[in-house]
């Protein structure tokens, strides 16, 4: 925070010292002088060699580009930054290399070990999650969180598949997405695989996850809580030996629930997504400890 002047500084003295700095400023020919000041000069900062917004170590939420370089160097934003398809503006202005490291999977191959989820706020809404899957992606990220009940698997695919035309490899990109309980059964979850990847405009998703351990409530025949969850689980068993899916997991299950779809000897359970930070009750410590011994990779959320 401010400090006072020392004693032996006299107010004469300090005018001085403050008039030289607006001066500098002005001298400098940028915008706003209060901006110069402790080793930054116009001439450093604003030179837009270093990029659109000059050197973007210089600016914070009070000190921008536009108001301390605006007066001399107007921005000249891309036109191509305000249509789909294309990073946002201040995104444009990175180059992040991919740099996420894997956590192997019991089916082969890994999975990121840092993801984005597409639940629950604003961002995750309408064209906001297309353009929030679409910057993560060119920044450096690769795994994408998701679900049916999110309502946004249409916006999502799209910012994937614009990604895609961006340059990022297919190949690289983990897609995440769960089936809920309304979902479950043979038929319905059959059926569910396709419709998912019609609304995500994808060719296979990377994992897909049981996403709570439940029933449907609207009287289907599927009823028992562990025929429903082991006749989901054999259909997208199904769907992985089509190629649809990749991998096979869970979400919120415990150690009976997964026991139950490791007793059909299938496809190993490769993930259990579970809330899980200091804070948690002791049963998710033994859940995420069985899944250790077992090789599931647990996901914190």
């Amino acid at each position: 925070g401010p400090m006072a002047p020392p004693p032996a500084l006299a107010a004469p003295a300090l005018r001085l010292l403050v008039a030289a700095a607006l001066l500098a400023g002005i001298a400098s020919g940028r915008g706003d002088p209060e901006c110069w000041g402790g080793g930054l000069t116009g001439d450093f900062c604003c030179d837009t060699k270093k990029g659109q917004t000059g050197d973007i170590q210089c600016w914070d939420g009070d000190y921008t580009f536009e108001r301390c370089c605006g007066a001399s160097v107007p921005v000249q934003r891309s036109p191509l930054s305000t249509r789909p398809g294309v990073a946002s503006y201040d995104v444009a202005q990175l180059l992040v290399a991919p740099s996420v490291p894997g956590l192997p999977l019991l089916g082969g191959g890994s999975m990121p070990i840092a993801g984005i989820g597409m639940c629950c706020r604003p961002g995750a809404n309408g064209d906001a999650a297309r353009q929030a899957v679409l910057d993560y992606l060119l920044m450096g990220g690769r795994h994408i969180d998701d679900a049916t009940v999110y309502k946004n698997h249409a916006q999502v695919g799209e910012g994937i598949r614009q990604a895609i035309t961006a340059g990022v490899p297919r190949s690289d990109i983990f897609l995440t997405t769960k089936i809920n309980p309304p979902h479950f059964g043979f038929e319905t979850a059959t059926d569910w695989v396709a419709r998912s990847l019609q609304e995500l405009g994808l060719e296979y998703i990377d994992l897909v996850l049981l996403h709570w351990a439940a029933v449907p409530t609207d009287g289907r025949a599927c009823k028992d809580p562990k025929q429903c969850r082991q006749e989901t689980w054999l259909a997208l068993q199904s769907a992985k030996a089509k190629g649809q899916i990749r991998h096979l997991g869970v979400s919120n299950f415990g150690e009976r629930q997964i026991s139950e779809l490791l007793a059909l000897g299938g496809a190993p359970v490769e993930v259990n997504q579970i809330e899980y930070h200091p804070w948690v009750p002791e049963l998710h410590l033994q859940t995420a400890e069985f899944c250790h011994r077992h090789g599931i990779v647990v996901t914190a959320y």
